[in-house]
C-alpha cells in the first residue's frame, strides 16, 4: 500500500465514536464525519459500509478510488508502524451537505515502515505528528465524497537516516 505511515489501528485502539443512526432518527453529520475520519485513519474497514455510499469517491495524496469496495481494499488492512494513535480535531465546520475538518494525528513511531517498497525506515520510539484536513460531502446519512489532505513527509521530520528527497523543504 502506498500510503506511507498511514496511521491505522494496532493493539492500542482508541475508543470508537458512536455509529450513525438509521431511519427517521435525527443524525449529526459531524459525528458521522468524525467516525469516518477515525475509521479511515485507523484502517477499520468494518465501519466503512455504514459510513460511505456504495459509489463513494475517496481521494488522498497517494490514492483515488471510486467505490466502497475499492476503499475497503485500499484502506481496510491494519498497519502497525504507529502505536498510541490519537486523532486531535483542531477545527470542524459544516456547510450545507459538507463537513470540513482540520486535524492532527499524534502517535508513537514504534515499528519499521517500508517506504515505496524500497526503503526501510527504522522506528525511533519517538512521537510523530501528521497534520491534515478532510472534506466530506454527504448523500443523506452517508458520505458520498471524502477528500483527505495531508503531507505524510511531516511524519519523517527528525527521523534519523531519512533521505532528504523524502522531505519537502522551504529552501528549494
Amino acid at each position: 500500500m502506498g500510503l506511507l505511515f498511514q496511521p491505522r489501528w494496532s493493539a492500542d485502539r482508541p475508543r470508537r465514536c458512536a455509529p450513525p443512526p438509521h431511519g427517521d432518527i435525527p443524525f449529526d453529520r459531524g459525528v458521522v464525519f468524525l467516525t469516518a475520519l477515525e475509521a479511515v485513519v485507523l484502517g477499520d474497514a468494518s465501519r466503512f459500509s455504514e459510513l460511505f455510499t456504495e459509489d463513494v469517491v475517496f481521494s488522498s495524496p497517494h490514492l483515488t478510488v471510486e467505490s466502497l469496495d475499492a476503499v475497503q481494499h485500499a484502506l481496510g488492512a491494519p498497519e502497525d508502524s504507529l502505536t498510541d494513535v490519537q486523532i486531535v480535531v483542531l477545527a470542524l465546520d459544516s456547510v450545507e451537505d459538507k463537513v470540513i475538518a482540520e486535524w492532527r494525528v499524534d502517535a508513537m513511531f514504534t515499528r519499521p515502515v517500508l517506504f515505496d517498497d524500497r526503503l526501510l525506515i527504522e522506528p525511533t520510539g519517538d512521537e510523530v505528528h501528521l497534520p491534515g484536513a478532510s472534506v466530506a460531502e454527504f448523500d443523506e446519512h452517508r458520505i458520498r465524497v471524502f477528500r483527505h489532505y495531508f503531507d505524510d513527509s511531516e511524519l519523517l521530520s527528525g527521523v534519523p537516516g531519512t533521505p532528504s528527497h523524502l522531505r519537502w523543504s522551504g529552501d528549494r
